[in-house]
């Protein structure tokens, strides 16, 4: 159903406890395990009543109303998570009834049944015409800071160059020579920036990052920049669908052919560099059920992180695999590491 027919006001008064509760985080009055995973003992996610929102006061610091609950949770788009909303609240988005409830509740969607679900349309859309554009305007690595992250991954400039990654290093000049070329609709639309009342505001990267594209069928169809310095690590783009990274690998590969299913981009380089297959994952949420087939064939390995999120992204992981049959085998890391950490040290590719 259109985007403009949705009535967010509805969507978002729903109680943000009943929300957390459907898509199955454990609350214990306010406060619950960050779905994250890297609370440790004590709870860092907190729910504001008064004001229908959440914070994790955690590592990953993470907040907002009840569509960003279920789009960090699930790993979804914006569309996708009022979507899921509308369907397990039973709000009523037909034209003419819009924000009255059903008399009757649906039935709650399973976790894995949102994964597994055709996406909808999103007011976001991947744009692989204009990322490409921007991904060549970018220069490759050449500052100190960017070649000391990707040699403390283990990451060669000779492997850089093969995953075409690059710095960004004026965002505020990237930002005007984008809308110069594809006009702030379409700059907005492609969640390349924050944009308010359709204007581009600010680039959704606003300092120095390395960016890292993903390949499919040979277009970039997605970004994801490591921001060097500051508070935050990881961010992507805005409001489009985590995709594979390296997906383009399994290409042409024979049947019975190990691959490692990671987490993150540095770790699936830094396993290539070894001359490992590697696949990188944007979180275990952000896995779809429909990708398992395209690894059918293939033998599976799955490295999470060596800490308690780590192991739950196995364990996540795996169990899509479970469900079709399919065994694949989980390696553990030593505590506090991951992939890249391990071979950047010295650790062999065995």
């Amino acid at each position: 159903m259109p985007y403009a027919r949705m009535n967010l006001s509805s969507i978002r008064e729903i109680p943000v406890i009943e929300v957390a509760t459907r898509l199955g985080i454990q609350v214990r009055g306010t406060k619950a395990m960050c779905f994250s995973g890297h609370d440790k003992n004590s709870p860092s996610l907190s729910f504001h009543k008064a004001h229908n929102t959440w914070r994790c006061f955690g590592a990953c610091g993470k907040h907002g109303d009840t569509i960003a609950l279920v789009m960090e949770k699930e790993g979804v788009d914006f569309k996708s998570a009022v979507e899921w909303l509308a369907q397990n609240f039973a709000i009523d988005v037909e034209p003419g009834r819009r924000g009255q409830r059903r008399q009757t509740r649906s039935c709650i969607t399973k976790k894995s049944t949102i994964m597994a679900a055709p996406l909808p349309e999103s007011e976001y859309i991947a744009d692989p015409e204009l990322y490409a554009w921007f991904i060549s305007k970018c220069d490759l690595v050449t500052s100190a800071a960017g070649i000391k992250y990707l040699d403390s991954h283990g990451i060669s400039s000779e492997t850089a160059q093969r995953f075409n990654i690059r710095q960004l290093s004026k965002p505020g000049y990237a930002l005007q020579k984008l809308v110069e070329t594809w006009g702030e609709q379409r700059v907005c639309s492609s969640g390349i920036a924050w944009c308010k009342d359709g204007h581009a505001d600010r680039l959704i990267w606003n300092s120095y990052a390395l960016l890292f594209p993903f390949y499919n069928d040979g277009q970039i169809t997605y970004i994801q920049a490591r921001m060097i310095g500051g508070d935050k690590k990881f961010l992507n783009l805005r409001g489009i669908v985590k995709p594979l990274f390296n997906i383009d690998r399994l290409s042409g590969l024979q049947p019975g052919h190990t691959v490692h299913l990671c987490e993150g981009v540095p770790d699936a380089i830094a396993l290539e560099s070894q001359n490992l297959i590697g696949i990188g994952i944007l979180g275990a949420t952000s896995f779809r059920a429909e990708w398992v087939d395209r690894f059918l064939k293939f033998r599976v390995i799955v490295l999470g992180d060596g800490d308690q999120a780590g192991a739950k992204f196995a364990s996540d992981i795996s169990r899509f695999f479970m469900e079709r049959g399919k065994p694949v085998q989980c390696m553990s890391l030593p505590k506090g590491k991951d992939v890249a950490d391990v071979l950047a040290q010295g650790g062999s590719a065995k």
